[in-house]
Formats: C-alpha cells, structure tokens, sequence
C-alpha cells in the first residue's frame, strides 16, 4: 500500500487513497488489544454469566430469561479502534455520520431487567449487604481466576489515547486535517470540535445529510493527512511501553481472562450437556 499524503516515512503504512481505509482499519491493531476480550469470548462470558444469572434466581423462586448473546451481533455493532481517533470509518461515516451504529432493539440487562416486577428486579440487583444474582454470577465466574486489576487497564487504555494527542507528530497532523477540513468547507479546530458540534444530536437515531457530509470530510481528512496513521503510531508506542513497565500486572490481565474462558466454556458445554441428557 502506498504511504497516506504528507504521512511521515516511518509511519504504519497507509491505504492506497483515503476512500481504501477498510483494509488499513483493521490492521489499527494495538498492543493492548491482546489483554482485550473478542466478540466470541464475550459472547462465551456473557451466556455464561446469564445461565449462573438464570441457577441464581431459580434457586430464589424466580425465573429470568435473559436474552442470548451472539458473537456475530456483538461484533456486527463492535466498532473496535475505528472509533478510537474519532471517526475513521469512510463507509460508516456515510451511513451513520458520527453517530455509533447500534442494533435495532439492543438487549442490555437494564432492557429486559426493567420489564421484571420489583421484588424479581431485588433479587437480580441486590444491595449492598446482600448481593444479588447478578453480582454472584460475577463472583462465581472468577472464582479461582488470578486476581487482576481491570480498572487499572482501562484507565491506561484511556491515557495512552490522551497523551499521544499531545505528540509533535499528531499535533502536526492536526493542522494538516485543519487545512483539509477547510478546503471542505468546514471550519473546526480539531477533530474532537466536529464531533461535538451542536448541529449533531448523538442521542437522537436520527442522523441529519449535513451531520453525514460533515463526518465524511472529517474521515477523509483524518487518512489524507496522516492523522489517523500518526495518532495510531505514538499510541501504540506509548502502550507497548506501559506493558513493558508493568510486566506482572499484564501477566495478571492474561491469566485471569483466560481462566475465566475456561470457567464460562465449561459451565456452558456443562449446561449443553444436561439439556441434552
């Protein structure tokens, strides 16, 4: 693939032209996305966690059915690091604008737990003293996992994507979507002032032609200046360093995540097996 215009030379290679970023998307790998769960292990954990959700209540007198978790769904709506750096998504941004694409009638806990009589919602909730099922589904899945801090990762997750904005690189960048943004007829000091402008309601499913046009340029302008290619760059060089620094903690992220896959597989192949039986 060719290198992006004005993209420095040792920069992650960049798609032949702006409108050919779906190929370079997904190689917007990080180096903390390995300690990350995929849609399948999500979908493993998550009916895992219903089907303890489901014992739990039973054994309380009430019966829940939790909606199913699917990979292909999850995924389908997962938009990994293409919205990392804003958006940069040159096919989502002509759909959705800067909206998220959601699906049609998403089946979180609060959804259906909301649908359940308030002595049912109780027992699932819990209080502080008293865990409810939902807490204790949580507890049995780690039991025996290697303790790890996942709030610590996430809060690294966040300041490594914070502190590579302020490289010399990106900051370069920056100016280079400026002057793009411009000769597209919009004028924002940076990417995060598109996203924020007040034309755009993100609560509201409705995505307005402008709000579409606007998020296009703005994508267009993120790959043609190298921005997207920079912002990934000092990222993944800032986390690679973090992990180099705390090698016992990653090792922690790595073991508790997968004796937690191998707890939620075998209570499923374990259910599977007893429906079938």
């Amino acid at each position: 693939m060719a290198s992006a215009a004005a993209c420095a030379a040792d920069e992650p290679a960049a798609p032949a032209s702006p409108d050919q970023d779906s190929t370079a998307m997904t190689q917007l790998v990080l180096p903390f996305d390995a300690y990350k769960t995929t849609p399948e292990q999500r979908a493993v954990l998550g009916n895992a966690h219903n089907h303890l959700v489901v014992q739990c209540m039973r054994e309380r007198g009430s019966t829940v059915t939790p909606p199913a978790e699917d990979a292909a769904e999850i995924a389908a709506v997962d938009p990994g690091n293409s919205r990392r750096y804003g958006v940069t998504d040159i096919e989502a941004a002509k759909q959705y604008g800067y909206h998220l694409a959601r699906p049609p009638s998403p089946d979180t806990t609060g959804a259906w737990a909301a649908k359940l009589p308030r002595p049912v919602r109780h027992r699932l909730y819990g209080t502080a003293a008293d865990r409810g099922c939902l807490d204790r589904a949580t507890q049995a899945l780690d039991k025996g996992a290697r303790k790890a801090d996942w709030p610590w990762f996430s809060l690294q997750d966040s300041l490594t994507l914070e502190q590579a904005a302020k490289d010399p690189t990106v900051k370069e960048a920056v100016k280079r979507w400026q002057s793009c943004m411009r000769q597209a007829g919009h004028s924002y000091p940076s990417p995060e002032a598109a996203i924020a402008d007040g034309r755009w309601n993100l609560d509201d499913p409705a995505v307005t032609e402008e709000e579409k046009r606007t998020a296009t340029a703005d994508t267009r302008c993120k790959w043609s200046s190298g921005l997207v290619l920079a912002w990934y760059g000092a990222d993944a060089e800032l986390q690679q360093a973090v992990i180099a620094d705390n090698p016992r903690r990653f090792a922690a992220l790595r073991s508790n995540l997968k004796q937690r896959l191998k707890r939620a597989s075998g209570l499923l192949a374990q259910h599977k097996s007893g429906e079938v039986g």
